[in-house]
């Protein structure tokens, strides 16, 4: 008879995404997850599967913790305009600070594994169409309510945030200035004038 888990699947998931999310999948070895959530080989694959499972549930697991939160909080009530320029100043710090050097992690992936895994691949896609549609939501309150007087399809400036928001992340990556990124945001933002 098998022993009952004794971890937590979401603090091992907090574990093993921060893992990927600083040394990236192909750099990440199975050893380093045991020693990051020191559980056994076998405590892993039988509840998590191989490391591609276990890259997958990691990816779930940052759109559901990282990604999801700053959405919810951009639908939160209030004008739209100042909810998406403070989605874009959390994001900035977030950035700068927390998430200095790492980048996004699913930015990370779709440069890394997208071109050549199909599964990895869908998940990029399905978080970016998640956020796309987000702000589009956003971008049509704003603009059924006035604030807004863009003449550009609130579905074109959605993609087109949601590429900046990919930009911002390389740029913090690499060293990049608040300033230079605040301005980048301020700019992307003008589309909606």
């Amino acid at each position: 008879m098998a022993r009952p888990r004794s971890f937590d699947k979401n603090t091992v998931l907090d574990q093993v995404m921060i893992l990927f999310w600083e040394k990236g999948y192909g750099a990440t070895s199975m050893i380093d997850i045991q020693k990051a959530t020191g559980l056994k080989p076998g405590s892993l694959y039988d509840s998590f599967g191989d490391k591609h499972a276990l890259f997958q549930d990691a990816l779930s697991h940052y759109r559901q913790t990282i990604v999801r939160k700053r959405l919810d909080k951009l639908m939160m009530p209030g004008p739209a305009k100042g909810r998406l320029e403070e989605f874009f100043n959390d994001l900035i710090e977030f950035s700068l600070g927390e998430g200095k050097k790492l980048g996004c992690l699913m930015s990370n992936s779709a440069i890394e594994l997208a071109p050549h895994d199909a599964v990895i691949k869908a998940q990029v896609q399905d978080n970016l169409v998640e956020i796309a549609e987000t702000f589009c939501g956003v971008i049509e309150e704003g603009i059924a309510n006035g604030e807004f007087k863009t003449t550009e399809p609130a579905e074109n400036i959605a993609r087109f945030l949601t590429s900046t928001v990919q930009g911002l992340r390389v740029m913090a990556k690499s060293s990049t200035t608040k300033e230079t990124l605040t301005t980048t945001a301020r700019l992307a933002l003008k589309i909606l004038d």
